[in-house]
């Protein structure tokens, strides 16, 4: 045996940008066990009731989307389903969206889903609802400040769910704080030993190694001489930090 077989791989950019998929595909395999218990649960109802289901049928999800929550403990900072728009007899939208609380256990989140309402939350034109909707693919939106819900900078993640025979019923989704993605990540990224941002296709900031580029901010102002790595099957990029022109 070598000497330099017990050696760790060098990190690298490509590395790095792994790392962040690998972050990813956690987040979307807890979205895939709330969507398959949804596609299960719809199923079940429309065949025993043979009619449409009311919102409180769907009460059951409570135990899997919670479970979620607490497996993957202070990543998420909510996760659920939001209901195409029409489904239910009762509602004409509904979402089953819970939000970890550590000294009075999880809550339900209510949102006002009248549009009457001068406070309307309308989730059907919002990008983590459209594209999974419309593309048919899973997405991540953001960062952004989620006023509705824990006013932290969050990315929303989401997938399509559908029945078995593949109608559209809503997506399943997690908030991921940008604050518990930089946790996860930037002892990942000081290794590197060079500045790094993790940019959405906006070159918006969601994470870094550089104090001036805060989440959210752009990155308009870096040198990209060092070409980005896309993040797999992500809109997202990691970037490489050159010199800041001095002005």
């Amino acid at each position: 045996m070598k000497e330099t077989d017990n050696c760790p791989a060098p990190v690298t950019v490509e590395s790095l940008a792994s790392a962040v998929a690998r972050l990813a595909d956690e987040v979307y395999l807890s979205l895939a066990t709330i969507g398959t218990a949804l596609t299960t649960l719809w199923d079940g109802l429309t065949e025993k009731l043979g009619s449409v289901p009311r919102s409180t049928d769907l009460a059951p999800l409570r135990e899997t989307i919670v479970g979620e929550l607490e497996r993957r403990g202070n990543l998420f900072d909510g996760a659920g389903v939001v209901l195409a728009e029409g489904l239910l007899v009762d509602q004409p939208r509904h979402l089953e969206w819970w939000l970890p609380d550590v000294q009075r256990g999880p809550r339900r989140l209510m949102l006002e889903l009248n549009p009457q309402s001068e406070y309307f939350y309308d989730y059907t034109g919002m990008d983590w609802f459209v594209i999974p909707r419309d593309q048919g693919k899973r997405w991540v939106d953001g960062p952004h400040r989620d006023y509705a819900c824990t006013n932290r900078c969050v990315c929303t993640f989401a997938i399509p769910v559908t029945t078995t025979s593949g109608a559209f019923l809503g997506i399943a989704g997690a908030d991921v704080s940008a604050a518990s993605i930089e946790e996860v990540l930037l002892p990942r990224f000081q290794v590197f030993g060079q500045r790094l941002v993790l940019v959405n296709s906006e070159g918006c900031v969601i994470m870094g190694t550089d104090s001036e580029f805060r989440t959210g901010s752009k990155t308009s102002r870096t040198d990209r001489s060092a070409a980005a790595v896309p993040i797999e099957a992500m809109p997202w990029l990691l970037q490489p930090l050159g010199s800041i022109p001095s002005h």
